[in-house]
């Protein structure tokens, strides 16, 4: 079993359009569009991490913060819990991007990314939860 100190994942949803980014995943071995995300640092929160994830791997820093919940992303092997946020209020700043981090900022429409998902475009697994969570609590207070 890996012991993992967990990680964030933020969603934003600002003027009809996803805040997503794309970098190349090894592991994949491809270029992936997912949420900003990142792993926990063992002194900080949660809430924390999804805070300085957004603003290292966008620029942007958000005003209000929603839980849309967590996930056990894979407990085959991993103890590790992705705790998934959901920011508006965005100001915009500078991109602090680690050392070997290539991420592009893309704002994708909301109908565009659920497209994606359903045409096995998008398959980040953190991705996909938090946008059908977004769209099922927004079609219920319709």
């Amino acid at each position: 079993m890996v012991d993992h100190p967990g990680a964030a994942a933020v969603l934003v949803v600002q003027d009809g359009k996803v805040l997503l980014v794309e970098q190349y995943r090894p592991a994949a071995g491809r270029q992936m569009l997912e949420l900003p995300a990142g792993t926990i640092d063992r002194s900080e929160s949660p809430l924390d991490c999804a805070r300085r994830e957004l603003e290292e791997e966008t620029g942007y820093s958000a005003e209000n913060w929603e839980v849309l919940g967590h996930i056990y992303p894979t407990p085959g092997y991993t103890n590790e819990v992705l705790h998934l946020f959901c920011a508006s209020g965005l100001t915009k700043g500078e991109q602090r991007l680690e050392e070997g981090e290539d991420i592009d900022v893309r704002w994708i429409p909301l109908e565009e990314v659920e497209a994606m998902i359903d045409r096995g475009e998008i398959n980040d697994a953190k991705t996909i939860i938090s946008v059908l969570k977004y769209l099922r609590k927004t079609r219920q207070q319709s």
